[in-house]
């Protein structure tokens, strides 16, 4: 697999969904953010879900080992 570019990266993830655990609701990833407080900045940031799953499949084809 080649690493794509974010603005790539969205079709591939169009059909994908993220599940609560809890209460099973299910959202699309390409609307879904993932915000949370940074541990050593303190400030909250935004990331899209579907470039985390990009970041994820990069890093894995890379074989790099914070991947799990």
């Amino acid at each position: 697999m080649t690493e794509y570019s974010s603005h790539d990266w969205r079709k591939n993830t169009d059909d994908a969904i993220v599940v609560d655990t809890q209460s099973k609701n299910e959202m699309k990833v390409n609307e879904s953010k993932v915000i949370f407080k940074h541990p050593k900045s303190l400030q909250v940031e935004e990331v899209d879900v579907s470039r985390l799953i990009r970041v994820f499949v990069n890093n894995q084809e890379s074989n790099k080992r914070s991947v799990k």
